[in-house]
Formats: C-alpha cells, structure tokens, sequence
C-alpha cells in the first residue's frame, strides 16, 4: 500500500514537472500582437526552441494589414499600426494605440467587432510588456473580454477568435498547474476555428505555428508530434517565408528523428531573403535554426 501510495506521488509530481515545462514553452509560442514580438526576461530560462516569440521592431507590413471600408476607420488602424511599429522605441507608443482603439470604439459604433478586437490586440501586447504579475494578468484579462466581446458581436470574427486563443494561452500560464489545462484546451479551439474561418488569413497561419508548437510542448502523453508536423507543414505552405513556422517544422521533424527533412527545412529557413516578419527571423529564428542544425550535427 505504502509503494502503490509513494508511486502515486511521484507520478503527481513528475505530471506537474511536466505541465509547468508545457506551459513555458507555450508562452515562448505566442506572438505578442499579431506576428512582432519583443523578449520576455522575467521568464528566466532558455526556450526549447525559438518559435513564436514576439517582435521588437517594425513589422513587414508598411501599412496595416486590417482594413475596412470605413475610411475614418481605416485612418486610425493606420495610425494605431504605425504607433505599434515604433513601440521599440517607444513604449509609451501602445498606451497611445490602446487610448487611441478605445476612444474610437465608442465612436465607430458601425465598426464595434473590429475595434474590439483591436483593443484585444493592443491590451494583449501591452500585457506582454508589464512585469507586474496581478497587473499583467489583469490586462489578460481584459484583452479575453474585449475579444470575446467581438465574438459575441460577429460569431466569424476572425481577429477576435484569434486575441481570445492566445489570451487563454498566456492566462493557462499565470493560472498554474491543474487550472491551466482547460484554458489551453479553449485556446486550441479558438484557435483551430481562427483557421477554420479564414485558411489563408494571417492569423490562421499563425494559429497553425501556434498550436504545432502547442503539439511538442504538452507533456507526455498528451503531446503529439506528428500533429505538429502537419500543423507547421500547413503553415509553411501558406506563407513559406514565416521563418518561424519554418523553425517549427524542422523541430517537429527533429522530435520524429527525420533528420534529413530537419536539416533541409532548418538550412531552408536560414536562407529565407524576404522573411514575412524579418526582425522575428533576425532576432530569434535564424538563431534559432542554428541551435537545432547542431542538435542534429550531435546526434551522428
């Protein structure tokens, strides 16, 4: 009785061992707002792989990538867009965006789903660069409601599907161990029907990077390589210069030991000219890339 009761606790031990190291990797996954990112310190340990981490600089996109027919609207995502290409420099720039999203939202009734999401957006990346643990979960928090408040308003909204998957992702994380597995469940699934929606949206795609790295970072016997494999590969094949995909795909190759396909995919990636996110590639990929290539060197 005593050993079946001493297995037992070190079974709940090494299930919670696991589940943390789950969800430090998924938080490593996660783009910050929308594709660029910026380092998270406070974490304290070195991600498994350099997947969907978040940028630190302008995006790709000279101009917004979300657009309405509304042309006041549409004047404030450009300036909302250009204040998150500069938060770099300066951080008082997403204040201004988030300032900027919500006054428009009482405003632009007509527009209520997409500036919704958007302040989802805003809140989300401001959240990822709060320190403070209770605030930082506070503004989760409210990134969930925002978006989930553009859901109720347009069941097919693709943004607010996509803020509401991550939102859940980084909440699973500050929830702890047991109470986190619902949450990442939720995520999957908002996730999943943010790619159901819109397969060759930008947020589909990277909702695909997304929940392959999910796939490698559950713990056994829940994670599922093969599910990430073909994750990443949908990625890829959507938009072959999203390096991070990329990065995610020779890992997922790397866990299945086709070591072959790793390398080429992982050397593929490190030759991309015109990366869709080139400081993401720059900053976290390529190095990335380079860190697996001698994983792969080592076990000849």
């Amino acid at each position: 009785m005593k050993n079946k009761r001493k297995l037992i606790q070190l079974f709940i031990v090494r299930l919670k061992f696991q589940k943390q190291s789950a969800l430090k990797f998924v938080s490593q996954t996660i783009p910050h707002s929308g594709g660029y990112k910026t380092p998270w310190p406070v974490l304290g340990f070195i991600p498994v792989i350099f997947i969907l981490t978040i940028f630190i600089a302008a995006p790709v996109y000279a101009k917004s990538p979300d657009v309405t027919n509304d042309k006041d609207v549409q004047e404030i995502l450009e300036k909302g867009w250009q204040l998150l290409s500069v938060m770099h420099k300066d951080k008082t720039s997403l204040d201004k965006a988030i300032v900027l999203f919500k006054n428009a939202l009482e405003k632009y009734p007509q527009c209520k789903e997409l500036l919704s999401w958007k302040v989802a957006e805003m809140t989300f990346k401001k959240a990822d660069e709060e320190r403070d643990k209770e605030k930082r979960e506070q503004l989760y928090k409210e990134t969930l409601s925002y978006s989930q408040n553009a859901v109720h308003l347009n069941p097919q909204s693709i943004g607010g599907h996509y803020w509401v998957g991550l939102a859940n992702i980084r909440l699973a994380e500050l929830a702890g161990v047991f109470s986190a597995a619902g949450q990442v469940k939720r995520a999957k699934k908002e996730l999943e029907k943010t790619i159901s929606l819109n397969p060759d949206h930008r947020f589909a795609i990277l909702s695909n990077a997304i929940l392959a790295a999910i796939y490698m970072g559950l713990p056994w016997p829940m994670n599922d390589n093969k599910r990430a494999e073909k994750c990443a590969e949908e990625a890829v094949k959507k938009d072959p210069n999203l390096t991070l995909a990329s990065v995610n795909l020779g890992k997922a190759y790397l866990n299945l030991k086709k070591y072959d396909k790793a390398r080429d995919e992982l050397n593929r990636c490190l030759s991309t000219k015109n990366p869709t996110y080139y400081w993401d590639s720059e900053l976290y990929d390529w190095p990335g890339a380079r860190k697996l290539l001698k994983e792969i060197e080592n076990k000849k």
